[in-house]
This record gives structure tokens, sequence and C-alpha cells, in this order.
């Protein structure tokens, strides 16, 4: 409760005093206005500001701490005298909180809040969790737009390419048909070398077409009722020479009696030996791999995550956009393919990667409980 007021003199300071906290709610409503899309820099100027609304603002340090990051004085190793302190929530949980306590210089006798600074510092904590939340739902929204919208342009390319690719397949097959063809009449072995070079190109054209077509799902499914540790195993093992000659250690932690799961052989191996063929890439000799398979809550957890030289932040939104690449000499397709193949199965896949560590696939697929 508050103290009984006795005279004019104690009336005017009590009267200040309420001002100066009005004000400081007031000046916090007028932050968090300017920088609506700047949590960081609004939680700064507040924290910098809190003090003014307390008896005695030159005796006290202020800082906020949100989702384990600070803002204000940096207290860190130094000794402080008496606090208040109040919790900050957003989604229905403790993310922080507001502390406010006087400087290790100030006498004992000196150190008191007023009972209203409680009230004060609630009523902060109060305001900053109602910015705090708008901050994560507007990020959220923003996430679940940009997944909208990458959707839409997926599906957009999946029908561009699938005409594309229905197109080039004639012309290249009869290409490579005819090189073939000449090849086994021509004797003249310069001629011979450029048949042969037609014959490489047109494949390798093949090959880019054959990935549009996965890419629309143009490419017929076959599903059935398959063992993925086994398909897994099949596939690494084509690989043995490339991790051979790169000296690269496989590391495999596959789950026992891992259900069955509805799978397309041929098009989920393309999606294993993708992702292999870029975790070599990644790395230099000497590098690691390693495999998981286990069962979690969404169905069965494939994970493959090497060591190698890992990409920026900023280009992990853009790696299964189709024709996109951060190498010199690829076709931007090979995740993209891997995206769509995933997604036709019923599944999702996520990435993660720190520049210079390395990078982490999780596939999750459902399972087929029928």
């Amino acid at each position: 409760m508050s103290q009984p007021i006795n005279s004019t003199e104690e009336i005017a300071h009590h009267l200040k005093e309420r001002v100066k906290e009005l004000s400081c709610l007031y000046r916090i409503s007028k932050i968090a206005q300017k920088f609506p899309n700047n949590l960081e820099l609004a939680l700064s100027q507040i924290a910098n500001y809190i003090p003014q609304g307390w008896q005695y603002p030159e005796d006290l340090y202020a800082y906020i701490l949100v989702y384990e990051q600070h803002y204000g004085d940096l207290i860190g190793p130094k000794k402080v005298g008496k606090s208040q302190r109040a919790p900050i929530k957003a989604g229905g949980k403790e993310v922080g909180e507001v502390v406010i306590c006087f400087k290790e210089n100030i006498e004992e006798s000196k150190q008191v809040f007023l009972n209203e600074e409680k009230a004060l510092i609630d009523q902060i904590a109060l305001d900053l969790s109602s910015i705090v939340e708008l901050h994560r739902e507007r990020e959220e929204r923003k996430k679940l737009n940009q997944k909208f919208i990458t959707h839409d342009r997926l599906s957009m390319l999946s029908e561009i390419t699938a005409g594309i690719a229905h197109e080039l397949n004639t012309p290249l097959g009869n290409i490579l048909g005819y090189a073939e063809l000449l090849l086994k009449q021509e004797t003249d072995g310069l001629k011979r070398n450029d048949l042969n070079k037609i014959i490489r190109s047109s494949k390798l054209a093949r090959d880019i077409v054959k990935k549009l077509m996965f890419f629309s799902c143009e490419m017929p499914s076959q599903f059935k009722r398959l063992d993925l540790n086994k398909i897994l195993l099949e596939n690494v093992d084509l690989l043995s020479i490339q991790l051979k000659e790169k000296e690269i250690q496989l590391e495999t932690q596959l789950a026992d009696n891992l259900p069955q799961i509805r799978l397309d052989n041929i098009q989920f191996s393309q999606v294993i030996i993708n992702l292999m063929l870029n975790a070599i890439a990644a790395m230099n000799k000497g590098g690691k791999i390693k495999l998981q398979t286990q069962r979690s809550e969404q169905g069965v957890l494939l994970t493959i995550a090497d060591n190698g030289s890992g990409i920026e932040q900023e280009d992990l939104e853009k790696v299964f956009e189709p024709f996109y690449t951060t190498k010199k000499s690829g076709t931007g397709l090979g995740l993209a393919v891997v995206y769509g193949i995933v997604e036709a199965h019923g599944g999702t896949i996520k990435m993660s990667s720190q520049k210079g560590v390395g990078t982490e696939f999780r596939i999750t697929l459902k399972v087929d409980e029928e």
C-alpha cells in the first residue's frame, strides 16, 4: 500500500513521481511506435529510458533480457544493489525479464524503491510482452507468407518445366540416335571424335531434361512399400569410389525395425544420390558424412549431415529454388529436384548449414499404417 501523504511538500513530490511514471510509460509506447519493425533497436532505447520513471534515475541500472539477448546496461560481473524485476512473456511462455537495480556505489540505506515503482515495472513488463508478442507474430506471418510464395513459384515453374521437358525430349532423342548411328558407320578418327562429343553433350542435355521432369513430377511414379535403410545403403555403395577418393569417413546410425515406407525406388534414389554428391563436393579430403534413420512423431526421419564448407545464411532460403546454385558448374536443379520428389512422397525436407562448419538435411517421411 502507498504511504499516507501528510504535507503539501509530500503531495507535490508524490504527484511529481506519478507524472514521471506516466511519462515513462508514454515514452515506451512512442519508442515502440517509432520502431515497429526493429525489435532490437526498440528494446535498446526502452531499456536506456526506463530509469527515468524511478525516483532516483541517476542511481540506477536497467536492462531487458529477451530470447537470451541483452539490451541496455551491461551488468556483467558488476556488483549491484537492490533490484526490481518482472517477467516478459510471449507465445504463452516466459521469454525474458526487465530488471532495474541500484548501482554498486549507492549506500544501502538510500537503496529504496517506492511501492508504486513495483507496479510500474510490472506495467512495463506487460507493455514489453505486447511488443515482443507482436514481433513474434509478425515474424511468423512473414515466414508463412514466404512459404506460400515459394510454393506458388514452384508450382508455376513445375508447369513451365514440364512443357519445356516434353518439347526438348523428342529432338534430343533424334540427335542422340542419329549421332550413335553415324558413329557406327564412321571410320575417320577426327569425325568419330566429333560425334562422340555430340553424343556426350546430348546425354548431358538428356540428364538435365530428366531432372526437369522429376521436378515437374512428369516422371511416372511406382510406389511400393520399401525398406528405407536398404535403399540408403544400396545407393551409398554406388558412391564408394567417390568416398574413397576423398578419404571421407562414413558414419551410419540406422534404426532397427523401421516400418516400410511407400517409396518410388528410382526417384528416392535420386534424392539420396544428389544429397550425397553435394556433401562429397563440399568437403576436402578427410571429411565426414553421417547418415541416420530413426522413428519420429511424424513418421521416419532421415538425416544426412556433413562437416564440409557449408553455405552462407542468406543462401539458405534459396537453395531449393530451381536454377539457383552456388557452384560454378552447377545447373541449380539438384536440390529443386530433391524438394519436388520429397514433396511428391508426402514428406518434408529441411536444411540447416553454417559456413565453415557443415550442412545437414532432415527428411521426414510419413508411415502408411495400412
